[in-house]
């Protein structure tokens, strides 16, 4: 334990660990933003557009799935306290789509894609073809299908305990999701001797721009964590934490 001093040293005793079971789970302090129009009642403008078959329907759609992602990336954003720190960096579209892909959320290739169909229209002005804009469509309905999933996630795992085993050593370990700091907190608590108390507490926030890699890889920890917590598949968990240590 005296050896962990960052993030990638709690995934290292998390991928030597032979043994996870989840233990208790809390709710966090996550607001969620109501807006006006949401993101599915946008993506509602562009399904309706895209039956109209004409040229300004088609434009029409794209526009309103670029808002529906837009929307959907934001309130996601609000939701874990990001979207000032988007905004005051200025951080634009690809940016946010790219934070997205490496906590985990959505592959990068479709991402990629994503960009791709749009900057057709967008910047070289060309008229989308129905299947494109139809893959768009789906592209990005998928994607705010899955930031909704993943936040009510984070809304009702706000902290998340595990007891750890490897040969005779037994630790617990609390993963805690800080909304209002920005940050994950990751404390480990030997249990191997009771009559010796040992422990200890990492804190990663987003502060800085030189925070970022390992506030990614704290975040993609823990959304990896939710999602075994309440599936349980151990040899996924253990390699994805694994495939985190050498990004």
């Amino acid at each position: 334990m005296e050896d962990i001093k960052g993030i990638k040293d709690i995934l290292r005793f998390i991928a030597d660990s032979e043994r996870i079971e989840g233990d208790s789970s809390v709710g966090s302090d996550i607001i969620i933003p109501v807006y006006e129009i949401s993101a599915e009642g946008f993506l509602g403008f562009a399904e309706k557009a895209i039956d109209t078959g004409t040229t300004e329907g088609l434009v029409n759609a794209v526009a309103n799935l670029k808002r529906a992602l837009d929307c959907g990336m934001d309130a996601f954003f609000e939701s874990i306290n990001l979207r000032g720190v988007f905004a005051k960096n200025n951080l634009k579209f690809e940016k946010k789509t790219q934070f997205m892909a490496d906590i985990g959320l959505f592959p990068i290739r479709s991402i990629n894609k994503l960009n791709l169909i749009r900057n057709k229209m967008e910047h070289e002005y060309r008229k989308l073809e129905i299947s494109d804009l139809h893959t768009y469509y789906e592209l990005v309905w998928s994607f705010i299908r899955i930031l909704n999933l993943n936040l009510e996630l984070l809304y009702v795992n706000g902290e998340i305990n595990f007891t750890l085993q490897s040969g005779s050593e037994k630790y617990y370990l609390t993963m805690k999701h800080n909304v209002r700091e920005c940050g994950f907190q990751f404390e480990i608590r030997d249990w191997t001797d009771h009559n010796e108390k040992k422990e200890k507490k990492i804190s990663i926030h987003l502060r800085t721009k030189e925070d970022t890699c390992d506030f990614i890889k704290a975040f993609n920890l823990y959304l990896q964590s939710i999602q075994y917590f309440d599936f349980g598949n151990f040899s996924l968990y253990k390699g994805n934490v694994k495939k985190l240590i050498g990004d």
